[in-house]
């Protein structure tokens, strides 16, 4: 019995769901003797049933959990919830780091800087993929899209005394889809393909945080730090802000939305600009970012990718007025 609940388990796994008759063609038995392997993993906690007879299906289980922030230490009670996830769907050694990084990070913002009294986990299967959702109570954003936009740069906090402002941007690098909602909207991180959006949400009250990891598609937390870090001091020093999360639309002209861009930025030695999804750039734009924030904070190095060739002459153009000698205005 034990060798055909793992077989129907990683079928479930593979599949999504199976019905009863899915079960009895795998096992090569009758639906009779694959309806008891199936009840025995619902009564162990491993599948539950939708739906009743012939139609219903089986999934695995989700994992819910819920903590009170008063005192809440978050390597404990991610420990509880990683258990449940290992009963469920053993994960691969890679999956499980993120996860576990990332959990960790989002429940201490949930007990230490967020409003409210407990903090809710929400694990989903999928084939190939594990999702985790916290829900708490309001992180206090004063602005959603702002403090996106300084979230993705890194090095935000409301506790600059004992917070670094590092772990809800490690969390979004670490794993495969990162989705932080709040205040009607979303900051989205597709580290598959690389993007980085804000979008509409449809969370009003309280924050929610999604952490997804893919099978074979997972970053390794050892190369997410390297590449932020300076190879000798280890430091966070290095940085990339998509340019598109500061405008509302493709096209970013004004002085106002390149100092949104480049606030703290000096916290940082070198800078990635990504124009990825910008088709347009204006004088007054490029001239505030490659002329007078380069010129006055030369210790930060600029490094623009992702442009098209509009966008990459009007950069030129800027980075030539101050070669120039123009003075800063």
């Amino acid at each position: 019995m034990a060798g055909a609940a793992d077989r129907i388990r990683r079928l479930v796994d593979e599949r999504g769901e199976v019905a009863n008759r899915d079960a009895a063609f795998a096992l090569g038995v009758s639906p009779a003797t694959a309806h008891r392997v199936l009840r025995s993993l619902v009564v162990a906690g491993v599948l539950e049933r939708h739906g009743r007879g012939p139609a219903a299906r089986y999934r695995l289980r989700r994992v819910r959990r819920r903590f009170s922030t008063r005192g809440l230490e978050e390597d404990r009670a991610w420990r509880r919830v990683a258990d449940e996830i290992a009963r469920i769907r053993p994960l691969g050694e890679e999956e499980l780091r993120s996860l576990q990084y990332a959990a960790t990070e989002v429940l201490n913002n949930a007990a230490e800087h967020a409003r409210g009294r407990r903090v809710e986990i929400d694990v989903e299967f999928a084939p190939r993929a594990t999702t985790v959702v916290t829900v708490c109570e309001d992180f206090g954003f004063p602005s959603a899209e702002d403090a996106i936009v300084g979230l993705e740069k890194g090095k935000l906090t409301s506790d600059p005394a004992r917070h670094s402002g590092e772990g809800l941007f490690f969390s979004s690098k670490a794993v495969s889809r990162f989705r932080l909602e709040s205040q009607k909207t979303a900051w989205v991180v597709d580290n598959v393909v690389e993007d980085s959006a804000i979008a509409p949400s449809i969370v009003s009250r309280g924050t929610s945080v999604r952490l997804e990891v893919v099978r074979g598609r997972t970053p390794r937390l050892g190369k997410v730090f390297a590449a932020y870090a300076d190879p000798e001091s280890l430091k966070f020093v290095r940085t990339r802000a998509t340019v598109k999360l500061v405008a509302h639309g493709k096209s970013l002209v004004s002085r106002s939305e390149a100092r949104r861009l480049t606030e703290g930025l000096t916290k940082f030695t070198h800078v990635t600009l990504d124009f990825s999804g910008v088709e347009t750039v204006g004088q007054g734009f490029c001239d505030e970012v490659f002329r007078v924030f380069a010129r006055n904070h030369p210790g930060v190095a600029l490094e623009a990718v992702g442009m098209n060739h509009s966008v990459a002459f009007m950069v030129a153009r800027a980075r030539n007025g101050a070669r120039s000698g123009a003075p800063p205005r």
